[in-house]
């Protein structure tokens, strides 16, 4: 080989490095500004504490580096009249159908921070009317939220009553009361004695993961351990 091609040669080689080195420059410059922005990881999650006691809520993660103030959430909610569904999207352009939750307080998030918020709906709105959610920051930019779809937060996010039983005789009373609490089943029973209807009510509560293991309680409680009480053979609901 000659001096002139392996000049050629060594040129053409260090020619390709610093074109693959100024690549892989500007892909990292690129990636450091992308993670200089500000970012919002948000997520749904429904549960309950008991009936009645729902802790449905919405946690946000702050994934960029960049510091964001939330400013409130916005509701989507599904139009009950089959026209306005057929112009959902323009019915909310005019403000119609959307419901915003503002924070209790001001919240600021910076990289690595997360903030939960229980999750608020007006009375009369159903969650399962809810088909989109999103998160506005203070710069009015919108982050979307991790949301189910109706079926599935039928199942999750609701509850309902199922069963309801009470006995009593003329010293005495006893009540049992069923749900079905999202996923789960919660049975909530009431005893007491009443001299004069002044006894002092007692409770007590089970959750049950299985529904033939709720009724197997129920069972129990109606046509044993109710029996018992009444009778003053014990003195109370297990």
């Amino acid at each position: 080989m000659s001096q002139t091609e392996a000049l050629a040669l060594w040129g053409a080689i260090t020619g390709t490095i610093g074109t693959v080195a100024g690549l892989l420059g500007l892909w990292l410059r690129f990636r450091q500004h992308g993670l200089d922005k500000p970012k919002l990881k948000c997520e749904s999650s429904f549960g309950y504490d008991g009936p009645n006691s729902p802790k449905h809520k919405i946690t946000v993660r702050a994934v960029g580096r960049r510091p964001v103030s939330i400013d409130s959430i916005k509701y989507f909610i599904t139009p009950r009249n089959w026209k306005q569904r057929a112009t959902r999207y323009w019915q909310h352009k005019f403000g119609r159908w959307l419901w915003s939750q503002e924070p209790q307080r001001k919240v600021k998030l910076s990289e690595g921070e997360k903030e939960e918020f229980r999750i608020s709906l007006p009375d009369g709105l159903s969650i399962t009317e809810i088909y989109k959610v999103q998160l506005i920051d203070q710069t009015g930019k919108s982050w979307p939220v991790k949301w189910l779809s109706q079926r599935r937060l039928q199942k999750v996010a609701t509850q309902e009553t199922i069963d309801e039983y009470s006995k009593e005789n003329e010293t005495r009373v006893v009540g049992a009361t069923g749900y079905r609490v999202g996923e789960k089943f919660y049975l909530a029973t009431t005893f007491n004695t009443k001299p004069g209807r002044t006894g002092k009510t007692c409770g007590r509560g089970f959750w049950f993961l299985d529904i033939n293991k709720y009724r197997e309680k129920l069972l129990d409680i109606s046509e044993n351990q109710s029996e018992k009480f009444l009778s003053g053979e014990v003195e109370e609901i297990l």
